[in-house]
């Protein structure tokens, strides 16, 4: 038995890592689909930004939005304040109105619900989502919405780069971001993309609908959109920048309430999947997300089921002393959030967010509202 355990461990994590995006890019190179883009073709867009408490970077979100290359006629930016209680209201009421709409949530009802009211109130036929701290490159918008031209598609996901505050140079976990942008650009190229970027992405406001409070917004839409039978598809050259100074801990929280939000979404979308017999989609959903999200408990199996059969030879003497190099590899960069030092603790900072959403999503607790980000 504790071969098996061990044996099947290997696989399923060789599979989640390795095997899923080798076979996706297989597909991609047997069937891939062109999507049909002009780079013309400007439909009129609204931007929509749900804000607490965030006079920190809101000025220089709006003035990044304002120096967007779009006609300025045909886009404009919602901004919903969820009950602030700083001066990022008066701030953003401060410019424009034609260009710079304020919206207020005068009781704090979360991001999805002030998205909910953003997408009702906005006049584009075209709805971008974004976060106040992440800042577009000029060329974004353009270089999302042109995709719209192909009457298939009904997502287009950016990109997001995060930079470190002290040099301004991208983190170390660059590496594994654009491990995951491979992945989408060969999952756009055959099905649709699972999980949108939540800084910067755009979809169709006629696929909009209002969502539950608990949901987010980035998982749950490009499922949407693929049931309705559109795509969701990959646009890295849509890019938008975000400084971070979050701490691990600070992170752990963040991590473990998106991954509750985000088994909440799948567990509710597999049925409705099924229904729409998106079953190439639903293998895409298994295997990008929920086997990874099942990571930690895997790589606890290999570690138990190898101690257990260490005396059977050389092969799984290596295999032990491979995983405690990493384990160590952890401890010693569990105080390092940066550097590449950094990289194997919060690769298992991650997975063990991953087992406390599901353990938070378990026992009942829905995130609804939330403070910013460190900036």
């Amino acid at each position: 038995m504790a071969e098996f355990l061990f044996l099947l461990s290997i696989i399923l994590l060789f599979y989640a890592f390795v095997g899923y995006p080798v076979m996706i890019r297989l597909l991609a190179g047997l069937q891939g689909r062109i999507t049909a883009s002009e780079d013309q073709h400007t439909p009129r867009v609204s931007m929509l930004l749900s804000v607490y408490n965030e006079e920190k970077v809101i000025q220089e979100k709006i003035e990044n939005f304002l120096k967007l290359d779009y006609p300025g006629d045909k886009i404009e930016l919602i901004v919903v304040s969820d009950g602030c209680t700083d001066r990022t209201e008066a701030i953003t009421d401060s410019f424009d109105p034609a260009r710079v709409r304020l919206s207020i949530q005068e009781r704090r009802g979360g991001k999805t619900l002030a998205l909910n009211r953003a997408a009702d109130e906005a006049r584009g036929e075209i709805l971008v989502f974004t976060d106040a701290n992440s800042m577009f490159n000029r060329q974004a918008i353009k270089k999302l919405v042109r995709h719209f031209s192909d009457h298939d598609v009904g997502l287009v996901s950016g990109r997001s780069v995060y930079l470190e505050p002290e040099t301004g140079n991208e983190q170390s976990g660059g590496l594994y971001r654009r491990y995951e942008d491979f992945i989408k650009e060969q999952e756009s190229a055959t099905l649709s993309i699972v999980g949108a970027d939540g800084a910067i992405y755009a979809m169709r406001k006629n696929l909009y609908e209002p969502l539950p409070p608990e949901h987010i917004n980035d998982l749950i839409h490009p499922f949407r959109v693929v049931i309705k039978g559109y795509r969701a598809i990959h646009e890295p050259e849509a890019v938008c920048t975000e400084m971070t100074e979050e701490d691990l801990k600070g992170e752990l929280n963040r991590q473990t309430r998106i991954m509750a939000q985000s088994w909440l979404i799948v567990v509710s979308q597999v049925t409705n999947l099924l229904k729409a017999r998106c079953y190439a989609y639903l293998w895409a959903v298994l295997s990008h997300k929920v086997l990874r999200w099942l990571t930690l408990p895997l790589m606890l199996v290999l570690l138990a089921s190898n101690l257990l059969i260490l005396s059977q030879g050389l092969l799984f003497q290596l295999a032990l002393a491979g995983q405690l190099i990493f384990y160590l590899l952890v401890v010693m960069g569990w105080n390092r959030a940066r550097g590449l030092l950094g990289i194997p603790a919060m690769f298992i900072l991650l997975h063990t967010a991953a087992m406390f959403g599901l353990f938070r999503l378990a026992t009942g607790h829905a995130y609804v509202t939330w403070s910013p980000r460190k900036n």
